[in-house]
């Protein structure tokens, strides 16, 4: 594809001359200066509806094309891609207290049954029917989006029966009801397709084939994509290396007002309790809530604790005879969001890990940027926990959703 963004093609493309196009990761495709539906960029690139995070082509039951739109600002379903993994979590379209599981307007929820139940076959014929799944981002201004890339159902990374499950949860006036949560993996298309090998770029010729049903055996069908419907269990995601940086103050707090809300109250019950040592508490549990492979953790007196807060066990393989269990340190710390833990903090840690084989800092706040790069430049065994963290797992897995659930939260947890 030539280098250009899509305003300067907005009027050019056509399903005849789609063979000079590409889809390039993280590439930005632009809409004219209007706002409006026609200028809507998905719907051209994909012969898809113009509306609506999730869209397809074809019947339900067997659709032929789907394309996720993710606008990353659905504070209490939002769409995540993980891109040290390859993965992509995708949630359900039935968002209503009162209404069944599967009866959403535009059916996404039916689409992801029948998907992941090809997905799950042996047999060819059905895997057939698995569509191309396309996943977009809204991104720079009006309808602009950027590519994510090419998905299919699955991960390696967790059991089949994990990658679609029903979830209750609650919304702002307290309605309860049910949606999907789907595990996607990204491919990495670098091997290219018949049509052109060894590039990661994806020829939107294939887009006419797929909606003309010809997906499968199109010669712009990229090698990974068909290798992965030809064998159940085989995926080969696109995965990129973790820079290991120093985040900034903002990256470490809350992206949303509402987690944002949570961690401050959860800093401002605990410091008004007692000073801030019932945080210790709360940071021995949500530790081992966040992985159950800490097998034992146990909290310090509240003073001359020895420079931690907690110790424990983190046990790997726990489900072979031959496990093997090791020490760590928690170091809790309950500071307000305008205060950072400093290196005086870190190295008072990473002194007592000697003796240990790594070391936690649990803290309501963020990590100051000179003590983060100590930490990464020498190499030191300490996980971060951060005030973003904390607000994300309460928010997703401790069903948090305002201020009052965490007062009744802790009221239940932690008050005798």
């Amino acid at each position: 594809m030539k280098d250009k963004n899509y305003t300067e093609i907005f009027e050019k493309i056509s399903d005849e001359n789609k063979k000079e196009y590409d889809l390039i990761i993280d590439r930005l495709y632009k809409s004219n200066q209007n706002s409006n539906v026609s200028a809507d960029v998905i719907s051209k690139l994909f012969g898809v509806g113009n509306g609506g995070g999730f869209r397809y082509k074809g019947d339900h039951n067997s659709p032929l094309i789907i394309v996720f739109y993710t606008s990353g600002e659905d504070t209490f379903w939002r769409d995540e891609l993980d891109e040290e993994f390859g993965t992509f979590v995708y949630y359900g379209d039935n968002k209503k207290p009162g209404k069944d599981l599967r009866d959403t307007k535009l059916r996404g929820n039916e689409i992801l049954e029948s998907i992941f139940a090809y997905a799950a076959s042996d047999d060819l014929n059905e895997r057939k029917k698995i569509p191309p799944i396309f996943i977009m981002k809204k991104a720079g201004v009006n309808r602009d989006v950027k590519f994510l890339g090419l998905a299919v159902p699955g991960v390696n990374i967790i059991s089949e029966k994990e990658w679609l499950t029903a979830i209750w949860a609650t919304n702002k006036q307290k309605g309860r009801f049910q949606n999907y949560k789907a595990y996607f993996t990204v491919l990495d298309t670098s091997s290219g397709s018949e049509f052109k090998r060894d590039t990661s770029a994806i020829n939107l010729a294939w887009v006419n084939d797929i909606l003309a049903g010809r997906a499968y055996n199109s010669e712009f069908a990229p090698f990974v994509w068909k290798k992965y419907i030809e064998k159940r269990g085989y995926f080969r995601p696109l995965q990129c290396e973790k820079q290991k940086l120093a985040p900034s103050k903002e990256e470490q707090l809350p992206q949303s007002d509402v987690q944002f809300d949570i961690v401050k109250k959860l800093h401002d019950i605990c410091i008004k309790k007692d000073g801030g040592y019932a945080f210790e508490k709360v940071s021995a549990y949500l530790v081992q809530k966040m992985n159950p492979d800490i097998v034992d953790i146990e909290t310090t007196r509240n003073v001359r604790d020895g420079g931690f807060d907690a110790y424990g066990k983190y046990r790997i393989f726990n489900d072979v005879q031959n496990t093997i269990n090791v020490d760590f340190y928690l170091e809790a710390k309950c500071y307000s969001y305008n205060e950072q833990v400093g290196v005086k903090e870190t190295s008072r840690l990473i002194s007592r890990i000697k003796n240990r084989q790594f070391g936690i800092l649990f803290t309501t706040s963020t990590i100051h940027s000179q003590a983060y790069k100590e930490v990464i430049e020498d190499g030191h065994p300490i996980v971060f926990i951060v005030a973003k963290d904390i607000g994300k797992f309460l928010f997703e897995n401790e069903n948090i959703k305002s201020t009052e659930d965490l007062e009744e939260w802790y009221e239940r947890l932690f008050c005798d």
